[in-house]
């Protein structure tokens, strides 16, 4: 009985058995199915990505060319007004028969020496006072800068940046923008580092030193030269090259011809100049000495007789050529007026304008007799204005043109 109850339970196992490996083909049959659809969904989603990662990687390529683009042509741009301006060389206005009737920027007192005649004494001494790395950085100086961007966050942008190399100096000069603002530094920088992939080391320092402000309106080391020790630049001594190039820092701070004495500090300015040089291994010891010991006796100042070729005082039809040649300057170029203006002074143009001197002049002359000024009846210290346009009316061409008000004409003339 026991046996035959045994039995009875196997045979039913076996048929569990059974039905359990009847089901498997089956659920076997389904996962394939299922393994084959997830395998081709797996496939479209891999090829999907692929396309969409590709198209990303495209879109992002398009946009780094475009920017290529934009950021080159800007360069370039940047790159030819910079090289125009360096020449430093004044843009004079001509009047309808060629006649030179201004000479723009003159008003300054300036004179371009070449690099060839700069004494290497002077060129040292600037760089070792203003941009020791000078030769080896490419516009940033990169120690210097960081040491500047520290400052001006530990002091919560309350110092200014600083830290700028001869050749932002140079962008500043051109640009004519001085603002402190961060955007501006920015710019700066971008624009130095373009600038040295245009000129060499020596054209950026010989533009700078014909630029830079040395004293009351005179401009360059030329006339500074002049004005401080009454002879060219070329003739100057060491002690005299480490003077000029230590008043950079701050030229009316250390101008000796004025009522303040100032010498005490010009002989400590200018032996730091000096020790820097030494430091920096431009000049030997004895030198050094030397010319601290110069320095010490007292330099001696001899102040030029200079004066600017002009007061920068045209006639209203000049005044508006000017205005126009700047707003023109300004658009077609994008820069703002400053800019504008000093591309004008500096990049040597010839301006042509329709002006006829011969008229301008007698209707200036018609116009100062006292027999057209008549005053106030009210109150005599206003008087009456007037205004005259001459037109050659077979071109359309404004040959002469006069405004007369007594408050402009006393102010131009004095």
């Amino acid at each position: 009985m026991g046996k035959h109850s045994k039995n009875s339970r196997n045979i039913k196992n076996r048929k569990k058995d059974k039905k359990k490996i009847d089901k498997i083909p089956l659920q076997d049959k389904m996962s394939e199915k299922e393994l084959k659809k997830q395998k081709k969904d797996s496939k479209k989603n891999s090829k999907l990505r692929r396309k969409l990662k590709k198209i990303i990687i495209f879109i992002i390529l398009i946009f780094i060319l475009i920017f290529a683009i934009i950021k080159g042509i800007a360069m370039y741009k940047w790159q030819t007004l910079a090289k125009e301006m360096i020449s430093n060389t004044n843009s004079v206005i001509v009047d309808k028969d060629g006649n030179i009737i201004a000479t723009l920027g003159s008003e300054k007192i300036h004179k371009n020496i070449s690099f060839s005649e700069m004494p290497d004494d002077l060129k040292n001494a600037y760089v070792a006072i203003e941009d020791e790395r000078f030769y080896k950085h490419h516009g940033v100086d990169i120690k210097r800068t960081g040491s500047a961007i520290i400052s001006y966050i530990a002091h919560f942008g309350s110092s200014s940046f600083g830290g700028s190399s001869i050749t932002q100096q140079l962008v500043k000069n051109i640009t004519g923008n001085d603002t402190s603002s961060i955007s501006r530094k920015v710019e700066e920088w971008s624009k130095a580092i373009e600038l040295e992939f245009c000129l060499s080391k020596d054209e950026i320092l010989e533009s700078y030193l014909n630029i830079i402000y040395v004293g009351p309106n005179i401009y360059g080391v030329e006339m500074g030269a002049n004005y401080y020790f009454n002879k060219s630049a070329k003739d100057l001594k060491l002690e005299e090259c480490a003077f000029l190039a230590g008043l950079n820092h701050s030229p009316n701070s250390y101008n000796p011809f004025q009522d303040i004495d100032r010498m005490d500090k010009i002989k400590k300015r200018t032996k730091l100049v000096l020790n820097k040089m030494l430091e920096l291994g431009y000049i030997s010891n004895g030198d050094y000495e030397k010319a601290v010991s110069n320095v010490e006796k007292g330099l001696d100042f001899k102040k030029g007789n200079l004066t600017s070729e002009n007061d920068a005082i045209y006639s209203y039809h000049t005044d508006a050529v000017i205005s126009q040649v700047i707003s023109d300057i300004s658009k077609t170029k994008k820069l703002d007026t400053t800019f504008a203006t000093n591309y004008l002074n500096r990049a040597g143009l010839t301006i042509y304008s329709t002006e006829d001197s011969k008229i301008q002049k007698q209707m200036e002359e018609e116009f100062e007799k006292s027999k057209h000024i008549i005053k106030s009846k009210n109150d005599s210290s206003v008087t009456s204005q007037s205004a005259m346009v001459i037109i050659d009316h077979t071109r359309g061409y404004v040959v002469g043109c006069v405004r007369w008000t007594w408050q402009k004409n006393y102010f131009k003339r004095i």
